[in-house]
Protein backbone atom coordinates (compact mmCIF):
# COMPACT_ATOMS: atom_id res chain seq x y z
CA UNK A 1 0.00 0.00 0.00
CA UNK A 2 2.59 2.27 1.02
CA UNK A 3 4.48 1.29 -2.22
CA UNK A 4 1.62 2.16 -4.59
CA UNK A 5 0.81 5.85 -2.52
CA UNK A 6 4.72 6.69 -3.38
CA UNK A 7 4.01 5.82 -7.44
CA UNK A 8 1.37 7.93 -7.35
CA UNK A 9 2.99 10.65 -5.87
CA UNK A 10 5.55 10.44 -8.32
CA UNK A 11 5.60 13.90 -10.53
CA UNK A 12 4.21 13.18 -14.37
CA UNK A 13 6.11 14.45 -17.15
CA UNK A 14 4.12 18.04 -16.96
CA UNK A 15 5.09 18.70 -13.63
CA UNK A 16 8.64 17.84 -14.14
CA UNK A 17 8.65 20.03 -17.39
CA UNK A 18 7.53 22.69 -14.45
CA UNK A 19 9.97 21.72 -12.34
CA UNK A 20 13.19 22.08 -15.06
CA UNK A 21 11.27 25.97 -16.32
CA UNK A 22 11.66 27.07 -12.50
CA UNK A 23 15.12 25.47 -12.22
CA UNK A 24 16.35 27.30 -15.13
CA UNK A 25 17.69 31.03 -16.22
CA UNK A 26 17.13 30.73 -20.30
CA UNK A 27 14.14 29.53 -22.36
CA UNK A 28 13.30 26.12 -22.69
CA UNK A 29 11.60 25.10 -25.62
CA UNK A 30 9.30 21.24 -25.67
CA UNK A 31 9.46 20.12 -29.02
CA UNK A 32 8.60 16.77 -31.40
CA UNK A 33 10.87 15.27 -33.22
CA UNK A 34 9.81 17.46 -36.65
CA UNK A 35 11.03 20.70 -34.93
CA UNK A 36 7.55 21.34 -34.01
CA UNK A 37 7.79 23.54 -31.02
CA UNK A 38 4.83 22.36 -28.38
CA UNK A 39 5.54 24.60 -25.27
CA UNK A 40 7.52 26.89 -24.35
CA UNK A 41 8.84 29.20 -21.32
CA UNK A 42 11.11 31.78 -20.13
CA UNK A 43 12.71 30.40 -16.69
CA UNK A 44 12.89 32.79 -13.94
CA UNK A 45 11.80 35.70 -16.07
CA UNK A 46 14.67 35.75 -18.42
CA UNK A 47 14.27 37.46 -21.66
CA UNK A 48 15.87 36.19 -24.98
CA UNK A 49 14.94 37.67 -28.13
CA UNK A 50 13.77 34.83 -30.11
CA UNK A 51 10.36 35.20 -31.47
CA UNK A 52 8.26 32.46 -30.28
CA UNK A 53 4.84 32.08 -30.04
CA UNK A 54 3.36 29.76 -27.72
CA UNK A 55 1.52 26.62 -28.37
CA UNK A 56 1.18 27.29 -31.95
CA UNK A 57 1.87 25.06 -35.17
CA UNK A 58 5.25 27.23 -35.45
CA UNK A 59 8.69 24.71 -36.46
CA UNK A 60 11.94 25.88 -34.70
CA UNK A 61 12.98 26.09 -39.08
CA UNK A 62 10.86 28.72 -39.31
CA UNK A 63 12.82 31.48 -37.61
CA UNK A 64 16.08 30.29 -37.80
CA UNK A 65 18.83 30.48 -41.14
CA UNK A 66 18.95 27.27 -42.32
CA UNK A 67 22.60 27.11 -41.26
CA UNK A 68 21.00 26.55 -37.37
CA UNK A 69 18.42 24.48 -38.07
CA UNK A 70 21.05 21.88 -39.75
CA UNK A 71 22.93 22.20 -36.51
CA UNK A 72 19.69 21.33 -34.65
CA UNK A 73 19.23 18.53 -37.05
CA UNK A 74 22.22 16.96 -36.21
CA UNK A 75 21.49 17.53 -32.43
CA UNK A 76 18.85 15.33 -32.68
CA UNK A 77 20.60 13.45 -34.89
CA UNK A 78 23.06 12.25 -31.80
CA UNK A 79 20.06 12.15 -29.42
CA UNK A 80 18.88 9.34 -31.83
CA UNK A 81 22.45 7.74 -32.00
CA UNK A 82 22.23 8.06 -27.50
CA UNK A 83 23.57 10.90 -26.80
CA UNK A 84 21.94 12.37 -23.42
CA UNK A 85 22.59 16.05 -24.63
CA UNK A 86 23.97 17.63 -27.59
CA UNK A 87 25.39 21.08 -27.73
CA UNK A 88 25.18 23.81 -30.47
CA UNK A 89 26.11 27.67 -30.94
CA UNK A 90 24.83 30.04 -33.49
CA UNK A 91 24.07 33.80 -34.09
CA UNK A 92 20.82 35.18 -34.69
CA UNK A 93 19.80 38.53 -36.02
CA UNK A 94 16.61 40.24 -34.49
CA UNK A 95 15.96 43.97 -35.77
CA UNK A 96 19.40 44.19 -36.78
CA UNK A 97 21.05 43.78 -33.74
CA UNK A 98 23.38 40.32 -33.72
CA UNK A 99 22.32 37.70 -30.61
CA UNK A 100 24.88 34.40 -30.08
CA UNK A 101 22.89 31.59 -28.35
CA UNK A 102 24.06 28.32 -26.74
CA UNK A 103 21.40 25.93 -27.09
CA UNK A 104 21.59 22.02 -25.27
CA UNK A 105 19.46 19.72 -26.31
CA UNK A 106 17.99 16.74 -23.98
CA UNK A 107 15.69 14.07 -24.80
CA UNK A 108 11.97 14.12 -22.57
CA UNK A 109 8.57 12.16 -22.58
CA UNK A 110 6.55 10.48 -25.37
CA UNK A 111 9.10 11.13 -27.99
CA UNK A 112 9.65 14.93 -27.00
CA UNK A 113 13.08 16.51 -26.37
CA UNK A 114 13.87 19.69 -24.57
CA UNK A 115 16.11 22.96 -25.83
CA UNK A 116 17.84 24.81 -23.56
CA UNK A 117 18.63 28.02 -24.91
CA UNK A 118 20.97 30.45 -23.01
CA UNK A 119 21.96 33.91 -24.22
CA UNK A 120 25.52 34.51 -24.78
CA UNK A 121 26.05 37.16 -26.50
CA UNK A 122 27.57 39.15 -23.78
CA UNK A 123 30.03 36.61 -23.38
CA UNK A 124 30.89 36.76 -26.97
CA UNK A 125 31.69 40.56 -27.25
CA UNK A 126 33.46 40.67 -23.68
CA UNK A 127 35.68 38.24 -23.64
CA UNK A 128 36.26 36.26 -27.16
CA UNK A 129 39.96 37.62 -28.04
CA UNK A 130 41.28 36.46 -24.67
CA UNK A 131 39.33 33.33 -24.68
CA UNK A 132 40.44 32.59 -28.43
CA UNK A 133 43.83 33.39 -27.41
CA UNK A 134 43.93 30.81 -24.82
CA UNK A 135 42.44 28.13 -26.86
CA UNK A 136 44.10 28.82 -29.81
CA UNK A 137 47.57 28.28 -27.22
CA UNK A 138 45.70 25.49 -26.32
CA UNK A 139 45.11 24.11 -29.61
CA UNK A 140 48.71 24.38 -30.70
CA UNK A 141 50.13 22.54 -27.33
CA UNK A 142 47.73 19.31 -28.20
CA UNK A 143 48.59 19.66 -31.77
CA UNK A 144 52.65 19.69 -30.66
CA UNK A 145 51.70 16.70 -28.14
CA UNK A 146 50.61 14.46 -31.27
CA UNK A 147 53.65 15.69 -33.19
CA UNK A 148 55.68 14.18 -29.95
CA UNK A 149 54.29 11.11 -30.87
CA UNK A 150 54.88 11.07 -34.36
CA UNK A 151 56.29 13.28 -36.66
CA UNK A 152 54.22 12.62 -39.85
CA UNK A 153 51.05 13.40 -37.99
CA UNK A 154 52.05 17.14 -37.04
CA UNK A 155 53.06 17.49 -40.90
CA UNK A 156 50.29 15.97 -42.38
CA UNK A 157 48.17 18.15 -40.04
CA UNK A 158 50.02 21.14 -41.50
CA UNK A 159 49.24 20.09 -44.99
CA UNK A 160 45.11 19.53 -44.22
CA UNK A 161 44.84 22.45 -42.80
CA UNK A 162 46.16 24.44 -45.25
CA UNK A 163 44.29 22.82 -47.86
CA UNK A 164 40.96 22.61 -46.06
CA UNK A 165 41.21 26.84 -45.50
CA UNK A 166 41.90 27.46 -49.20
CA UNK A 167 39.13 25.84 -50.69
CA UNK A 168 36.96 26.72 -47.87
CA UNK A 169 38.16 30.40 -48.93
CA UNK A 170 37.58 29.01 -52.59
CA UNK A 171 33.67 28.73 -51.44
CA UNK A 172 33.42 32.21 -49.91
CA UNK A 173 32.58 30.64 -46.57
CA UNK A 174 33.14 33.75 -44.43
CA UNK A 175 36.41 34.62 -41.92
CA UNK A 176 34.72 33.65 -38.68
CA UNK A 177 33.92 29.94 -40.38
CA UNK A 178 37.88 29.99 -41.42
CA UNK A 179 38.42 30.09 -37.42
CA UNK A 180 36.29 27.02 -36.37
CA UNK A 181 38.01 25.14 -39.45
CA UNK A 182 41.34 26.03 -38.73
CA UNK A 183 41.02 24.51 -35.18
CA UNK A 184 38.58 21.71 -36.33
CA UNK A 185 41.85 21.04 -38.78
CA UNK A 186 44.37 20.74 -36.38
CA UNK A 187 42.02 18.68 -33.90
CA UNK A 188 41.09 16.40 -36.89
CA UNK A 189 42.91 13.33 -35.10
CA UNK A 190 43.22 14.89 -31.58
CA UNK A 191 41.12 11.55 -30.52
CA UNK A 192 44.52 9.19 -31.86
CA UNK A 193 46.18 9.94 -28.88
CA UNK A 194 44.14 6.76 -26.96
CA UNK A 195 44.91 4.42 -30.04
CA UNK A 196 47.57 2.17 -29.39
CA UNK A 197 50.95 2.21 -30.71
CA UNK A 198 50.91 -1.62 -32.22
CA UNK A 199 48.00 -0.03 -34.61
CA UNK A 200 48.66 3.09 -35.19
CA UNK A 201 51.92 2.90 -36.29
CA UNK A 202 51.23 -0.85 -37.60
CA UNK A 203 53.54 -1.50 -41.00
CA UNK A 204 50.75 -3.71 -42.62
CA UNK A 205 47.33 -3.73 -42.93
CA UNK A 206 44.73 -3.43 -40.27
CA UNK A 207 42.76 -6.19 -39.45
CA UNK A 208 39.08 -6.00 -38.54
CA UNK A 209 39.26 -5.56 -34.95
CA UNK A 210 42.10 -3.52 -35.22
CA UNK A 211 40.21 -1.17 -37.38
CA UNK A 212 36.99 -1.46 -34.63
CA UNK A 213 39.56 0.15 -32.60
CA UNK A 214 40.80 2.61 -35.22
CA UNK A 215 37.35 3.57 -35.95
CA UNK A 216 37.01 4.84 -32.40
CA UNK A 217 39.18 7.85 -32.59
CA UNK A 218 36.58 10.45 -34.18
CA UNK A 219 34.46 9.49 -31.15
CA UNK A 220 37.37 9.50 -28.56
CA UNK A 221 38.51 13.28 -30.37
CA UNK A 222 34.34 14.19 -29.72
CA UNK A 223 34.78 13.20 -25.85
CA UNK A 224 37.94 15.24 -25.45
CA UNK A 225 36.65 18.50 -27.19
CA UNK A 226 33.13 18.57 -26.16
CA UNK A 227 33.40 19.92 -22.63
CA UNK A 228 35.52 22.61 -24.10
CA UNK A 229 32.67 25.66 -24.89
CA UNK A 230 35.28 27.23 -27.42
CA UNK A 231 35.71 24.41 -29.51
CA UNK A 232 31.95 23.69 -29.84
CA UNK A 233 31.77 24.86 -33.78
CA UNK A 234 35.11 23.07 -34.72
CA UNK A 235 33.51 19.44 -33.88
CA UNK A 236 32.07 18.49 -36.87
CA UNK A 237 35.35 17.91 -38.41
CA UNK A 238 37.39 15.67 -35.67
CA UNK A 239 33.83 14.34 -35.25
CA UNK A 240 32.40 13.55 -38.85
CA UNK A 241 35.80 14.06 -41.33
CA UNK A 242 35.30 10.10 -41.75
CA UNK A 243 31.40 10.32 -43.01
CA UNK A 244 31.04 9.49 -46.64
CA UNK A 245 28.41 11.05 -49.31
CA UNK A 246 26.27 7.76 -49.89
CA UNK A 247 26.00 7.20 -45.89
CA UNK A 248 28.79 4.46 -45.83
CA UNK A 249 31.67 6.20 -43.45
CA UNK A 250 31.79 6.45 -39.87
CA UNK A 251 31.37 6.87 -36.69
CA UNK A 252 27.61 8.48 -37.11
CA UNK A 253 26.90 6.43 -40.53
CA UNK A 254 25.34 10.08 -42.40
CA UNK A 255 24.62 10.85 -45.39
CA UNK A 256 24.61 13.56 -47.79
CA UNK A 257 24.22 17.10 -46.29
CA UNK A 258 23.52 15.76 -43.00
CA UNK A 259 27.74 15.57 -42.67
CA UNK A 260 28.56 18.76 -41.32
CA UNK A 261 29.69 21.30 -44.30
CA UNK A 262 33.27 21.62 -42.80
CA UNK A 263 33.70 17.98 -42.22
CA UNK A 264 33.00 17.90 -46.05
CA UNK A 265 35.29 20.34 -46.98
CA UNK A 266 37.27 18.89 -45.47
CA UNK A 267 37.36 15.34 -46.36
CA UNK A 268 38.67 16.28 -49.64
CA UNK A 269 41.90 17.75 -48.20
CA UNK A 270 42.43 14.60 -45.65
CA UNK A 271 41.98 11.88 -48.15
CA UNK A 272 43.99 13.56 -50.94
CA UNK A 273 47.17 14.15 -48.43
CA UNK A 274 46.86 10.44 -47.15
CA UNK A 275 47.12 9.43 -51.02
CA UNK A 276 49.74 11.60 -51.68
CA UNK A 277 51.99 10.76 -48.67
CA UNK A 278 53.99 7.77 -48.26
CA UNK A 279 52.44 5.22 -45.86
CA UNK A 280 54.47 2.41 -44.04
CA UNK A 281 51.67 0.05 -46.07
CA UNK A 282 52.23 1.34 -49.32
CA UNK A 283 54.43 4.33 -51.81
CA UNK A 284 52.87 7.87 -52.18
CA UNK A 285 50.17 7.38 -54.89
CA UNK A 286 51.08 10.66 -57.83
CA UNK A 287 48.91 13.57 -57.58
CA UNK A 288 47.30 12.70 -61.02
CA UNK A 289 45.98 9.25 -59.46
CA UNK A 290 44.86 11.24 -56.45
CA UNK A 291 43.02 13.60 -58.49
CA UNK A 292 41.21 10.72 -60.34
CA UNK A 293 40.20 9.07 -57.28
CA UNK A 294 38.41 11.52 -55.91
CA UNK A 295 37.07 12.34 -59.53
CA UNK A 296 35.64 8.62 -59.07
CA UNK A 297 34.14 8.41 -55.59
CA UNK A 298 32.58 12.30 -55.86
CA UNK A 299 29.16 11.22 -55.14
CA UNK A 300 30.20 8.35 -53.07
CA UNK A 301 32.43 9.49 -50.80
CA UNK A 302 33.19 12.98 -51.68
CA UNK A 303 30.02 15.91 -51.56
CA UNK A 304 29.76 16.33 -55.63
CA UNK A 305 29.37 19.85 -55.70
CA UNK A 306 32.00 20.67 -53.88
CA UNK A 307 34.48 18.33 -56.19
CA UNK A 308 34.97 20.60 -59.69
CA UNK A 309 36.28 23.73 -56.72
CA UNK A 310 38.80 21.18 -55.21
CA UNK A 311 39.95 19.65 -58.18
CA UNK A 312 40.27 23.41 -59.98
CA UNK A 313 42.48 24.20 -56.81
CA UNK A 314 44.72 20.94 -56.69
CA UNK A 315 45.31 22.05 -60.45
CA UNK A 316 46.33 25.57 -60.06
CA UNK A 317 48.63 24.85 -57.07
Amino acid sequence: MHSDLALNDLPNPEQRLDAIFQAFDGLMLVMDNTGKILDYKAGNGSQLNIPVQKKTSVKFQDFVPADVWQKYRQALHELHNGSKMALFEYMLEVLKDKFWYESRLVPFANNQNIMFVRDITKYKQTSDDEITLAYDRTIESWSRALYLRDQETEDHTRRVTDRTLNLARRMGLPETDLIHIRRGSILHDIGKVAIPDSILFKPTSLTEEEWIIMRRHPLIATEILTPIHHLNLALPIPRSHHEKWDGNGYPDGLAGESIPLFARIFAFADVYDALTSDRPYRRAWSRADAVAHIIEKSGAHFDPSITPVFIRMVSET
